[in-house]
């Protein structure tokens, strides 16, 4: 979700004004864009700042930022015990009454929060409220504390084939609820899914805590007029610091094998897909009628797809058809995928073509799916070297073997993670020991006086019951049209989970809403709000 900072250039002959703001060192993390913070855009916060009713929220410290706001570790301090919350600050222009994120509210109605987050693995939130600032009026939505995101699983616990299909599994549960409730994630990927922290930890002291979470370096925001730093007097619209993004770590030994799916921002009903054909996830996760804006085709399917993705990336270290910060754009996708899953039909082919400004070829109308060749000229090469190969009898089984071949042979390599034999041989011990809690090395923990040697990481070589069983999960969901991809149900009781859905927990049946929802009651409050401003501008002394 965070993006590197970067004030963009603004050319001779732009129309758009050149943004007045920028910082006056380099910035060390990820961090939102400063242009950001304008009318319609972010509410400007800084450490010490208390947000909420009677400044009930006291800033401590930012864990994350993204395209609809930022996120930031708060202390509660009305609760009769100590307790941390993450507040989710949305920008202006996307908190709206019946924003998706209130929704999933409704959605959930009659489910107790203990099932939502140890059951089902999901994050809601847990109540919300509004701020009013420079930029405009901004929800802001209240969760329990998490720790880092599934980003970097594999790399850290790639050796440990039970937990990664634990939290795999988890994952898979997080999806039937939410499509048993009507709705699909829409952006389901690694940096929207977190861990959860062991009870209690969001009642530690505050400087115990912050010792498990890498300080971020504030930068002090200046006027690019007179290079002096902005002050909220001088410059009301725009943090005096911008502050790069931090959070719990998987080797703090404060997380639990618990999975958090989050983010709903973008989540949307099949009945109701987004107007513009997709909502955004980026390529490396997004189903192919995501990728090429088919807006009839998005539905849950398009959800199971960017679950496959997320199980390669946890299992393996790697998503099979490469992603953009490979440097793998639209087209070498498209030729990975027709690689693995044979020619391109409809209607992501004409698309396909439309993108290029190809015509289709005269040879090709008419032809059935069966038919048809790979539309990019590197599969085409591969797909006619396989077929001369089952020509000459050394191959055989057409477009899906041919695609689980080759998935298979990447899974033989050795995939590397980060970690030592001495930090694995730990890491396991724990698991034995105590397998609710997420395992850690102490030579990773921020207060170690050592570090691993670099030369003695150690790889992960997947036994070859696994390769058949996860190549047969994963090629089981990436199919080009939805239709054909497994459901939910087929890929909880895969074999490679090996019979972990036989004890999991029933998706609970609906319970009828009251008809007060969430997104009602926020609704008829800020009609209320509303009527209330518009009144008052006719009286003396009213709004100006």
């Amino acid at each position: 979700m965070c993006t590197p900072y970067a004030n963009p250039p603004v050319l001779a002959g732009d129309d758009e004004e050149e943004f007045p703001y920028d910082v006056e060192d380099d910035v060390w993390g990820t961090v939102e864009p400063l242009d950001d913070y304008k009318p319609g855009g972010f509410h400007p916060i800084i450490f010490g700042d208390r947000l909420g009713a009677n400044g009930r929220f006291r800033v401590v410290s930012k864990l994350g930022a993204g395209g609809y706001g930022t996120v930031w570790l708060c202390e509660d301090t009305l609760s009769p015990t100590l307790k941390w919350r993450a507040v989710k600050v949305m920008s202006a222009k996307v908190s709206k009454p019946d924003c998706a994120e209130l929704r999933t509210l409704d959605a959930f109605h009659g489910i107790d929060r203990s099932t939502l987050e140890t059951d089902f693995h999901l994050s809601v939130p847990l109540e919300h409220f509004w701020i009013d600032g420079p930029n405009g009026r901004h929800l802001a939505l209240v969760f329990s504390l998490c720790a880092a995101t599934a980003e970097s699983i594999f790399t850290n616990y790639g050796q440990h084939r039970s937990l990664i299909k634990d939290l795999c599994f988890q994952l898979a549960k997080s999806l039937e609820l939410m499509h048993s409730r009507g709705f699909c994630h829409g952006d389901f990927r690694p940096s929207n899914i977190l861990f959860r922290l062991r009870d209690g930890i969001d009642s530690l002291p505050e400087t115990e805590l912050l010792q498990h979470m890498m300080p971020p370096r504030p930068v002090r925001v200046i006027s690019i007029e007179d290079e002096k730093p902005v002050t909220r007097a001088s410059a009301p619209s725009v943090p005096e610091f911008l502050i790069p993004c931090t959070s719990i770590l998987y080797h703090s030994g404060l997380c639990a094998a618990q999975l958090a799916v989050t983010d709903f921002g973008v989540s949307y009903s099949p009945s109701n897909p987004p107007e513009q054909g997709s909502t955004g996830i980026p390529t490396r996760w997004a189903a192919p009628e995501e990728r090429f804006g088919v807006r009839d085709l998005l539905s849950y399917p398009s959800d199971i797809w960017s679950l496959g993705c997320v199980i390669a990336w946890l299992a393996m270290g790697f998503t099979p058809f490469g992603h953009e910060e490979d440097g793998a754009w639209k087209d070498e996708l498209s030729i990975n995928m027709e690689k693995h899953l044979g020619p391109m039909p409809e209607p992501f082919r004409a698309k396909f073509r439309e993108d290029h400004d190809q015509e289709t070829p005269v040879e090709e109308l008419g032809k059935t799916e069966a038919e048809l060749e790979p539309v990019t000229e590197i599969a085409k090469k591969e797909w006619q070297r396989r077929r001369e190969q089952e020509m000459a009898g050394q191959k055989s089984g057409g477009h899906s073997q041919f695609g689980r071949d080759l998935l298979k042979s990447t899974m033989v390599n050795s995939l590397r993670t980060v970690m030592t034999a001495v930090e694995v041989k730990q890491m396991s011990g724990q698991l034995l020991a105590n397998s609710s809690q997420l395992p850690f090395s102490d030579l990773r923990q921020l207060n170690s006086k050592a570090w691993p040697v670099s030369d003695d990481k150690i790889s992960v070589q997947l036994e070859e019951r696994e390769i058949d069983q996860l190549s047969d999960l994963l090629m089981s969901i990436f199919k080009w049209q939805p239709k054909d991809r497994a459901p939910l149900q087929h890929v909880l009781n895969h074999p490679w989970f090996e019979g972990r859905n036989r004890n999991a927990a029933k998706v609970p049946p609906p319970v009828a809403t009251s008809n007060k929802s969430v997104v009602g009651e926020t609704s008829a409050w800020m009609k209320s709000f509303l009527n209330y401003r518009s009144a008052a501008r006719l009286l003396p002394g009213g709004f100006s």
